[in-house]
């Protein structure tokens, strides 16, 4: 299946600002591709994008995030739990590192990790053939996400209460993932039946993509949370998609993570000249080549996260500077006038800078930490690598 985010956003456009929801790659991408398109508009790109809900029930239907159902001690037998299996040996990042490989199970394709943090590393599972289109370039479109996250980091109270009142879990059942104790839900959910919402849409173009009118249809998947590494707990809530994703293949997936005994840093396609003091990169994206329109997103702060703040999402992860790498070329109402390199926006904390002929920068800046001109300092002060050749990329550790 592919999907081509730039008609959603335009048949979105009319809907009502949207409750936050976690469909990380769904959303990531929307903000950041209507952000460029409306830039010249609205004055700045950084936080004036909002994303409608229907961008994403349109799409795929959301995606919950779990959070705080209560510990769920009374868990009852799973009717079929995963064969015995020898548990995995781990190695845990002490930095901004990761220690998972790639892997396959059938039709799955998982890795190579997205993103790390002081929280987590987390690893996309791909279906093969499912992508989505920006700007008319199909990219791989994940049916989810397992977070590996560190001893400590995240509390399993989180695991199984969606934020979208559509979206149900089921009761904690045990189960066991490669040898390890762990617990599964089912996961039941609605999307939009599309022929029904493209026949509403065509009678009343200004209707809303997810007016309660439009039929639905029921999907039900699996959660599944585990201990993979001692006290640590990894997840897998795949994502309210309108594929299907049945629990065997669920069980597979998580089956298949792939442990390297050697750490590996996360890299970016720079070296910093210049940080104000104190300042560090804290989280840290890198996408394979061909994965995604953005090849790098560094968060920086003075501090790393501490408590509940480190297991919240990437896009959520609290940070006073983000620094993000395209490839592409910016639209032309946005892109840093002749002669120039870098533009920003002030009254919105954001910059963009033209790399080369396919690359771009963006800087949005949070809170009072940074100024604009640290920001345009930071900018400046870059020194780039070869950035379609990763192997050229510097770690951040």
């Amino acid at each position: 299946m592919s999907y081509r985010i730039e008609d959603v956003l335009e048949s979105a456009q009319e809907g009502a600002p949207a409750p936050r929801t976690d469909t990380d790659a769904i959303i990531a991408g929307a903000r950041r591709i209507q952000a460029r398109r409306r830039w010249a508009a609205v004055g700045g790109a950084g936080g004036a994008a909002v994303v409608a809900v229907a961008v994403v029930v349109g799409l795929t239907g959301g995606v919950p995030r779990a959070s705080s159902p209560g510990t769920p001690t009374a868990a009852s037998p799973s009717a079929a739990p995963s064969k015995a299996a020898e548990p995995k040996t781990y190695t845990q990042p002490k930095k901004l590192e990761f220690s998972i490989g790639e892997s396959r199970t059938g039709r799955f394709h998982l890795g190579p990790v997205r993103s790390v943090s002081y929280g987590y590393q987390e690893v996309p599972v791909y279906r093969d053939g499912n992508t989505m289109e920006t700007d008319g370039v199909p990219y791989p479109f994940p049916d989810g996400m397992i977070f590996l996250y560190r001893p400590g980091a995240y509390d399993i109270k989180q695991f199984g209460v969606p934020e979208l009142e559509r979206d149900k879990f089921g009761p904690p059942k045990d189960i066991t993932i490669s040898g390890r104790p762990g617990i599964e839900r089912t996961l039941s959910y609605t999307v939009p039946d599309l022929t029904d919402m493209r026949a509403k849409l065509r009678n009343n173009p200004r209707m809303k993509p997810n007016d309660p009118s439009i039929k639905t249809l029921s999907r039900t998947k699996t959660a599944v949370a585990w201990k993979y590494d001692g006290e640590a707990w990894a997840t897998f809530v795949p994502w309210t998609t309108r594929e299907e994703l049945s629990r065997d293949e669920t069980l597979k997936i998580v089956e298949a993570l792939n442990p390297q005994q050697a750490v590996e840093p996360i890299r970016a396609p720079y070296t910093f000249g210049w940080l104000p003091v104190g300042w560090r990169p804290i989280a840290a994206e890198q996408n394979a080549a061909g994965t995604s329109e953005f090849l790098s997103t560094v968060k920086l702060d003075r501090k790393v996260p501490t408590g509940g703040e480190l297991s919240l999402s990437f896009d959520n992860y609290p940070f006073g500077g983000e620094l993000r790498i395209f490839h592409g070329k910016p639209k032309d109402g946005n892109a840093p006038a002749q002669g120039k390199n870098v533009t920003c926006t002030d009254v919105n904390g954001y910059c963009r800078m033209t790399i080369d002929s396919e690359h771009f920068a963006e800087f949005q800046k949070v809170g009072p930490g940074l100024s604009m001109d640290d920001v345009r300092h930071i900018l400046r002060e870059l020194t780039f690598t070869t950035l379609a050749d990763q192997s050229t990329w510097k770690p951040l550790s």
